[in-house]
């Protein structure tokens, strides 16, 4: 068939199908089927214009200029000072001019790129609070009441540039140069004045960034401020002042993330909200350090209120959404409970009342209405089950540790009825979650497998403690009869699990009658003994020949 003849047909279903679209009232499509044709002159100029209105194409170059504005404004007053040439305060003021021709150099090229003409008051922006940080810090020209009514006015200034440019490019450049300019310059940064400087800039940058609707910018002024503070003050032998304003900055910038949601009914993305994670963090570790080197006491307390200020305006944060939920509460949760764990479990709670943990999360796992298959986001939940995880096993091992060793190594003050107690109560505890939770650990094998094994563990080290003193045969009687108590509730359970793993305390039980009782005993207790292990595996043996019954 030629190409022509095919054309045609085509062209007849065409028809065809146009007569039927308009009996079905279908708009027809605005093109046929053949490609539509672009011209050639329009096509060439919006392939030729596309990458010169790309608003980001040379943005890293100015980013560039205006680090190197920023060092030229620099070298020139260290210049100044080592060949003489000025005067501090005329080297000032140049510097000063300096930066207010740069805003207005940005001022006047904003009509033709908004984006690229803000990075030269950022960087005018950064002189200027460079010029009175010099001024004070480095030529004592001015006191420091005045510097610091200047830094307010810089940031004043600066705040308002951004309510003319109102651009991210502008808030982000003036940040970063703000907090890293006197570092970076060397304008001795390790002072007083350098921590009420870096307060000021961070209280301007989180108003800006609610203004800039920019969680981006929240996040970086929270690192730099945090940051650089934490580093000023090693060097620094004032660790109270230190601590201090790094409460100021927590305060500062989690009050601004709280503003920033509820003015824009815009809650913080899981992303977002992970990006602050490390830095909560890394203020938690450096208040905690600054704070127990002056009152060791006191640094858990003020640490469990900053976690418990983070879980208030969450709360408060939750209200402001109509289904209650907001996506950094994953994040939030994962603060809390690495808190909590150091804070209170580590350096808080008592020794003796620790392992009575275990036995409390065992109740909530057992009573509490937790449904993991059925619960919503349960990503949330992770770090605080791990924490609690961690927990359970420290104390788990904690008990076993004591109940194998009371003897030989318990310590000054240890009562060993306390530990029996705390034991056969983490026991009965452990058996409660089994028996509440069989629904749940059916559908997961490996963790009912698990806690049972845990249990039976316990049970051997516990009844060995509580019947050691009376003798071998008491010991034995102890496992056998826990061993027979848990198939006959098996039995009754109907199940299978849980009977086949007794056989693991008869195995215990059976290995030291033959092993050690039969060996080393006296006559009468040997007897008894495998008298008694004898019988109670015969037993055994018919209730498991039951329960395989029940397979069949």
């Amino acid at each position: 068939m030629d190409l022509t003849r095919l054309e045609q047909r085509l062209h007849a279903i065409e028809e065809r199908l146009a007569v039927i679209e308009q009996h079905l009232a279908i708009p027809a499509p605005s093109l046929g089927w053949h490609d539509p044709v672009v011209p050639v002159s329009n096509a060439g100029k919006a392939d030729v214009s596309r990458p010169l209105n790309t608003p980001k194409s040379g943005n890293w170059l100015g980013t560039i200029a205006v680090v190197c504005f920023v060092l030229a404004a620099g070298f020139i007053i260290k210049l100044s000072v080592d060949s003489g040439w000025l005067t501090p305060g005329r080297q000032i003021v140049i510097a000063a001019v300096f930066g207010l021709s740069l805003i207005g150099t940005g001022f006047a090229l904003l009509h033709a790129d908004r984006a690229y003409a803000s990075l030269l008051p950022a960087a005018g922006v950064i002189i200027l609070y460079l010029s009175v940080f010099a001024a004070h810090r480095v030529y004592n020209l001015v006191p420091f009441n005045t510097a610091m009514a200047l830094i307010v006015m810089v940031s004043l200034l600066c705040i308002g540039l951004y309510l003319k440019i109102k651009h991210d490019a502008y808030a982000i450049c003036a940040a970063a140069g703000a907090y890293l300019g006197p570092i970076i310059l060397g304008l001795q940064a390790a002072s007083m004045f350098s921590m009420y400087y870096f307060v000021c800039c961070s209280l301007t940058f989180a108003t800006i960034s609610i203004w800039l609707r920019s969680r981006i910018m929240t996040i970086l002024a929270a690192y730099l401020a945090i940051l650089i503070t934490s580093l000023i003050g090693l060097q620094l032998n004032d660790d109270v002042t230190i601590a201090v304003v790094l409460a100021l900055h927590f305060l500062i910038f989690t009050l601004g993330t709280y503003l920033f949601t509820h003015v824009h009914q815009q809650e913080l993305t899981e992303k977002e909200a992970w990006g602050f994670f490390p830095v909560l963090m890394l203020f938690y570790a450096m208040e905690y350090f600054y704070i127990d080197r002056s009152y060791p006491g006191l640094a858990p307390w003020l640490s469990l209120l900053f976690a418990g200020l983070v879980l208030v305006l969450y709360v408060s944060a939750k209200h402001l959404f109509p289904d209650g939920r907001i996506k950094s509460q994953s994040m939030i949760f994962a603060f809390v409970a690495i808190v909590l764990f150091h804070s209170f479990y580590i350096e808080l709670l008592p020794a003796s009342v620790k392992p009575w943990l275990y036995v409390l999360i065992m109740l909530a796992l057992a009573f509490l209405p937790l449904k993991p298959a059925t619960m919503k986001d349960r990503g949330t939940y992770y770090v605080p089950a791990l924490i609690g995880f961690v927990i359970l096993a420290i104390e788990y091992i904690n008990i076993l540790n004591h109940l194998l060793h009371l003897n030989s190594s318990m310590a000054a003050g240890d009562d060993p009825s306390s530990w029996l107690m705390v034991a056969f109560a983490a026991l009965i505890s452990t058996w409660l979650a089994l028996i509440y939770r069989r629904d749940d650990l059916a559908q997961h094998e490996e963790y009912g497998s698990s806690l049972l094994g845990a249990a039976h563990l316990l049970a051997l080290a516990g009844f060995y403690r509580l019947a050691d003193p009376y003798g071998s045969l008491a010991v034995s009687a102890c496992w056998l009869f826990y061993a027979m108590a848990v198939m006959a509730f098996a039995y009754q359970r109907r199940d299978k699990t849980m009977a086949k793993s007794a056989l693991v305390v008869l195995g215990f039980a059976a290995g030291k009658a033959l092993l050690y009782d039969a060996a080393s005993t006296p006559t009468m207790v040997r007897i008894f003994c495998l008298l008694l292990t004898g019988g109670v595996l015969y037993g055994a043996g018919f209730l498991m020949k039951k329960i395989t019954e029940w397979e069949k």
